[in-house]
């Protein structure tokens, strides 16, 4: 482009707009109390449109559509209504005037497409589009083949140590691995190299990093690269079952973006289905690989059998099972245009933006409770924020029941992991051995959870509370 020069004429663009043009104004006060409607081709108008209405006239109370024109002879105004309440007036014309039947076939028309505009707005906010599901693929090989593709995984491990070319080999295969519907590959992979750390170890950064970073590859063969994020939440919730599919968090997207001040036309995606701890173990966090390829094809990702999930879910909610819920809600952003200082420095903002948003999208689909959303990070980060934040407060409430009665002196506790829950079992004791209360300490979800990292923080939150914690080793029989 270049500068217009001050005199020239300027020519009319070859767009035409749309024959009826709906719009607020603004006045000193804020915004006036009523609408303006425009109508751009012949006769030429502009005038304001209240609803509400209620100017009698013949057919205000007859079935269907009824509409006149008015005219006010004290004030010399003209008025269109309609028996649903709305009202033209404070006509405006350029150029020849109509007639008052003409203007009513022009308003009628207005009126149809006024409908039309508020129908479209309703259903963009209360309803997005339905997008398809993709469902996450469980698809277990069968047994040779199986231990066939983790030898490959662990052959290439070993190697890939000192190669920089079996690294990349080693990158291709675990994004294979991990894509495919048997998550016992991976897991019993990074099993068996529990005696060679330095190999455990890049195996499993790789397939950290193949879900923190994903590459999409697109069917024009464009790859698209991106950085997955998420908001650690908390929410309570009387009934049982958990729903996790939130279609109204697609709302989170603009004031997202703008509140952490995201270039334009930034691509950042937020997605409808939330992670739970127990959907997250279920697979190892193994089913993450599949959500930005699936968001970047706009689907949806189904964690489960969406029909039957839903009644799944309906039939809990008759039960009442108090919980407290912890979930995450992911999001994509493009690879490199969101620093993570730019997001500590936009937080409470973009917290603030959100939070109004993300509890409209739960409480459309199930009741909840009282809900706590955290600052965004990026996954992994997310995930073990969100874990130890939701631990402790598990455990402050539990301290805020006991602290209603008298606490017996000697208050100790008693740790004891279970890894069908992926989380220690915590009993608060008192000097006589009583059971006081008991409460669970989540492991934070991951690829490979490490147990002896929670056992650290838990000791570490218990010291600051002044009680001495042992871990129990349970008598197996």
């Amino acid at each position: 482009m270049k500068s217009h020069p001050r005199n020239v004429p300027i020519k009319g663009d070859p767009f035409i707009p749309s024959r009826f043009i709906f719009g607020d104004a603004v006045e000193e006060k804020g915004l006036e109390p009523y609408e303006y409607v425009i109508h751009t081709q012949e006769p030429v108008f502009v005038c304001r449109l209240v609803g509400m209405d209620l100017t009698p006239f013949d057919g205000r109370d007859q079935e269907g559509f009824r509409s006149v024109v008015l005219y006010d002879e004290s004030h010399h105004l003209t008025h269109y209504v309609t028996n649903s309440g709305f009202r033209l007036f404070d006509f405006n014309f350029w150029g020849e005037i109509p007639t008052a039947a003409q203007l009513q076939k022009i308003c009628d028309e207005a009126m149809q497409v006024y409908q039309r505009l508020q129908k479209a707005y309703i259903d963009r906010e209360v309803a997005p589009k339905e997008r398809d599901f993709r469902l996450v693929p469980t698809e277990p090989l069968p047994p040779a083949e199986r231990q066939a593709r983790i030898a490959e995984l662990l052959a290439l491990s070993r190697d890939a140590q000192q190669n920089p070319v079996k690294r990349i080999q080693l990158a291709a295969l675990v994004q294979q691995v991990l894509s495919g519907g048997d998550q016992a590959v991976f897991t019993e992979a990074q099993l068996a190299l529990q005696g060679e750390a330095a190999a455990r170890k890049l195996l499993l950064d790789c397939a950290h990093d193949t879900i923190a970073f994903p590459e999409v590859m697109r069917p024009d063969g464009h790859v698209a690269s991106y950085e997955l994020w998420a908001f650690p939440v908390v929410f309570s919730r009387a009934q049982g079952g958990v729903w996790w599919h939130f279609p109204l968090l697609e709302q989170v997207e603009p004031p997202l973006a703008e509140a952490l001040q995201l270039a334009p036309e930034t691509i950042l995606w937020m997605s409808p289905t939330i992670f739970t701890v127990d959907s997250l173990a279920e697979r190892s966090c193994q089913s993450l690989v599949h959500l930005a390829p699936t968001m970047d094809a706009g689907c949806d990702l189904a964690l489960h059998d969406v029909a039957a999930s839903r009644a799944s879910f309906e039939a809990a909610s008759t039960v009442n099972e108090p919980q407290l819920v912890l979930a995450w809600l992911p999001f994509i952003v493009e690879r490199g245009k969101l620093p993570l200082a730019q997001v500590r420095r936009h937080a409470r903002e973009a917290l603030d933006a959100t939070m109004p948003l993300v509890q409209q999208a739960l409480s459309a689909e199930m009741v909840y409770g009282e809900a706590e959303l955290f600052m965004p990070l990026p996954w992994w980060e997310a995930l073990a924020a969100g874990t130890a934040a939701y631990n402790r407060k598990r455990f402050a409430l539990t301290m805020a029941v006991l602290a209603g009665s008298e606490l017996p002196d000697g208050l100790h506790a008693e740790a004891e992991y279970q890894p069908e829950h992926q989380a220690y079992d915590v009993r608060l004791l008192g000097g006589s051995q009583q059971l006081l209360a008991h409460t669970p300490w989540l492991l934070t979800p991951d690829l490979s959870p490490d147990r002896s990292l929670v056992w650290q923080d838990l000791q570490s939150c218990l010291r600051q509370a002044g009680i001495p914690v042992t871990e129990h080793a349970p008598k197996l029989h």
